[in-house]
């Protein structure tokens, strides 16, 4: 570098190195040669034994610059301007940084927004299903309790249906029995002589019910169809019996034992 500096400031003075003394020598013989006089500086100049002095301030920064270098020049040294610029540029940089700054902090806001909406979203859809459950549920305790209450209805229509068949069937079996009882009754009437069922038989002073000659002929069927038909089993004969103790008197080693039962 020194080397450098010392050949650039010889070449501004005009002076050269001693190896190129047929260059200088050409120069010094150049004014003679076109008619002009040697200047004073130049013939007293001797290239072996002249020093320069050379001032490499602003030269060493020019040469630094040249060979790749950057003087360092202190901030207090600068042009205004360039001060201005550098003073711009820290304000650009500071709020460039600065609006980093703010759109990360939108960012971090704006994510975090993102998640509350999110968490509110799965909330209430949780809620929904929950609550979808719940009416699910009511539905179905509202329809278990709705087939309940048919089934118990259709139960008891059933049960007051059967019951009405069940009655039914038997008025209409008392019924029936009671035709036949009638029938019978009706013909034994007939038979016997006895114009009525409460009307007694008279014969020689004696007196005999329908319901004392049906006990007399051990007939338990006959003595039960004219209870049926509305005879009465307290009636006294003409010896004071009545049809019960008739049948007891008769009553012998279980022999009128059903006619017994029946008047029982």
């Amino acid at each position: 570098l020194a080397q450098a500096i010392l050949a650039q400031a010889q070449n501004q003075q005009g002076i050269f190195p001693h190896h190129s003394s047929n260059r200088l020598a050409s120069r010094r013989l150049t004014p003679a040669v076109m008619g002009q006089s040697e200047c004073k500086g130049c013939s007293a100049s001797d290239p072996t034994t002249d020093t320069v002095t050379v001032q490499i301030g602003d030269l060493g920064g020019t040469l630094l610059a040249e060979a790749g270098g950057s003087p360092k020049t202190s901030p207090k040294h600068q042009h205004p301007e360039e001060q201005l610029e550098c003073q711009e540029e820290h304000i650009k940089h500071a709020e460039m940084e600065r609006a980093r700054e703010e759109e990360g902090r939108r960012l971090e806001v704006e994510e975090h927004r993102r998640l509350e909406r999110g968490r509110a979203a799965e909330e209430q859809g949780l809620e929904r299903e929950r609550a979808e459950a719940r009416a699910r549920d009511e539905r179905r305790a509202l329809e278990q309790a709705k087939l309940a209450e048919r089934t118990a209805a259709e139960r008891a229509a059933a049960e007051a249906a059967a019951r009405t068949a069940e009655e039914a069937r038997k008025r209409a079996a008392e019924e029936k029995t009671r035709k036949d009882a009638q029938e019978k009754v009706d013909g034994f009437l007939k038979t016997k002589g006895f114009k009525t069922i409460a009307m007694p038989r008279t014969s020689c002073f004696t007196a005999s019910y329908p319901l004392h000659v049906a006990v007399q002929e051990n007939n338990a069927g006959l003595v039960s169809a004219l209870l049926l038909s509305g005879a009465d089993k307290k009636v006294k004969n003409s010896t004071g019996k009545t049809p019960l103790e008739a049948a007891e008197k008769l009553n012998k080693k279980g022999s009128h034992a059903a006619v017994v039962a029946a008047l029982g």
